[in-house]
């Protein structure tokens, strides 16, 4: 084994620029990546290389000391955009070909059966570390920026939220992506049902967010505040982002059971927007139902969009015209509210309201009756239907 390290050991420039030319050639994450990316591979395989033989030179193993250069290494392919999987497909082949070279050097030097088999072992041993290795630094550094940016980005979302000043006309380094002067959308969701906790429920549909709605440089800028998920993004083509939006809500439903509702603002111009587009969003939000798990502005009907703007006198007086309606019994009420929206949304047709909520007709004529009996507006005429669904909409 000293035999092959070293003669590995005089060739580990040539054999570290041969694996760097082998990883540009068979990964495609590789194929277009900038020249010092490139030379750092390059200056990567060598140094692995020549670690590798050293040790076989020295009859040693690999130690978490000698690694070193390998974390530096690990933590500029994540600021230079290598992915994990591309990383890690890296060392797969540089160490597949290192081992290449090692057994082309046994034959040569007709090591022993059981010389080889120690070869492969020690070989396979410290393949394993050094990828290891690799894969925890990647990671290390990745999580560190990672939390890096989730902190810039909660600052700089809080600031727009508020309405605090952002330098004019220039892009803010927590959202690159994102013009500041440009067409933008707000989005603001909230988990409704999940397996795992609140906050790790939040992340994972942050996380399934970015990944469908981040194309390309127009990053969208997603942070988690307050038990809800905050969201603005480039607002030129909406529709496209809804349906961006919706296939992301649908994959964390489907793989983690994550249940989120959204709420979306118009499109707004600029960073000096988003304070309406937050209130907007929300609105929006309170409308979301099971059968409407994406709402906007534009989803809704113009009567709830002109309960949506009256004022919280308007309110007030709307809501106190419904105290009879709940100072109803619990069961009572439920029943209640269940058959005005079921009358409501069958056109004021009592068959068509007993069939969605599987009742006998006669007992949707009861109720009504009762309702016009114990709270004063009759759901049969179109005055008191209006008067009620006002305040449920208040209210509930």
């Amino acid at each position: 084994m000293r035999r092959v390290g070293e003669q590995l050991a005089s060739r580990y420039t040539e054999i570290g620029q041969a694996i760097a030319a082998r990883v540009v050639d068979e990964i495609p994450g590789y194929e277009n990546v900038a020249s010092e990316v490139v030379a750092d591979l390059r200056a990567g395989a060598t140094a692995t290389v020549e670690l590798l033989a050293r040790t076989f030179a020295e009859g040693s193993s690999v130690r978490r000391e000698d690694l070193g250069f390998l974390r530096g290494l690990a933590a500029r392919r994540v600021h230079q955009g290598v992915s994990l999987e591309d990383f890690i497909h890296a060392y797969r082949v540089a160490l597949l070909a290192y081992w290449g070279a090692c057994a082309e050097e046994a034959m040569r030097l007709k090591l022993s059966r059981e010389a080889g088999f120690a070869l492969a072992s020690s070989a396979i041993e410290a393949i394993d570390i050094i990828t290891t290795q690799a894969a925890e630094a990647y990671l290390r550094e990745e999580t560190r920026i990672r939390t890096q940016r989730g902190r810039a980005a909660r600052d700089l979302l809080e600031r727009l939220i508020h309405g605090e000043p952002i330098v004019p006309g220039r892009r803010h380094p927590a959202a690159p992506g994102l013009d500041p002067t440009g067409q933008l959308l707000t989005v603001v969701g909230t988990v409704q049902h999940a397996t795992i906790a609140v906050g790790d429920a939040l992340q994972i549909a942050r996380d399934t967010l970015e990944e469908d709605l981040s194309l390309g440089a127009a990053r969208a800028l997603a942070a988690i505040r307050h038990g809800e998920l905050v969201v603005i993004m480039a607002g030129s083509s909406p529709r496209t982002k809804l349906a961006g939006l919706r296939a992301a809500r649908q994959r964390a439903l489907d793989e983690h059971s994550v249940d989120v509702r959204y709420g979306v603002s118009v499109p707004f111009q600029g960073f000096a927007g988003v304070p309406q587009a937050y209130r907007e969003a929300v609105l929006s939000l309170s409308y979301a139902s099971p059968s409407r798990p994406i709402l906007s502005l534009h989803d809704l009907s113009s009567f709830e969009c002109a309960l949506i703007g009256a004022t919280a006198t308007t309110k007030a007086i709307i809501a106190s015209k419904g105290s009879s309606l709940q100072a109803l019994a619990d069961d009572e009420l439920t029943a209640s509210i269940e058959t005005i929206r079921a009358f409501a949304d069958a056109d004021l047709n009592v068959a068509g309201a007993a069939e969605r909520i599987h009742v006998h007709p006669n007992t949707i004529r009861y109720r009504l009756q009762q309702i016009a009996t114990r709270t004063g507006h009759d759901p049969r005429t179109f005055a008191g239907l209006i008067e009620l669904l006002c305040i449920l909409e208040i209210t509930s």
